[in-house]
């Protein structure tokens, strides 16, 4: 599986659970603010939904095999998309960082 970063929305591309295809999904976190924890909290929300979506087979209770197979398919986005989440929450903390100096900046010029 191969996860791409697409700012300001995290793109995910998910195998899909029982074909070779590649199934690409957009998250869009623009509106939220990923420096504070309710912020983080939707995006992983929204990550997590969207997982379940692209990996869903159709899959019945009865077929068990299909149902290990999204399970471990949404296993494997999570931990692809994982360091899409950490790049997006750094350059959330570096642009905050640089306001509040930009801010201080100007506080102690006057």
């Amino acid at each position: 599986m191969l996860f791409r970063i697409a700012l300001p929305a995290l793109a995910l591309a998910i195998a899909a659970p029982l074909a070779a295809e590649t199934k690409s999904v957009a998250v869009s976190y623009s509106d939220l603010d990923l420096t504070r924890p309710d912020g983080r909290v939707v995006l992983e929300q929204r990550l997590n939904r969207a997982a379940r979506q692209a990996c869903k087979s159709g899959a019945s209770l009865r077929n068990l095999a299909a149902l290990v197979s999204d399970r471990a398919c949404i296993a494997k986005a999570r931990a692809n998309y994982q360091p899409q989440v950490e790049l997006a929450l750094n350059a959330a903390n570096a642009r905050r960082v640089a306001m509040l100096a930009n801010k201080m900046a100007l506080i102690v010029s006057f």
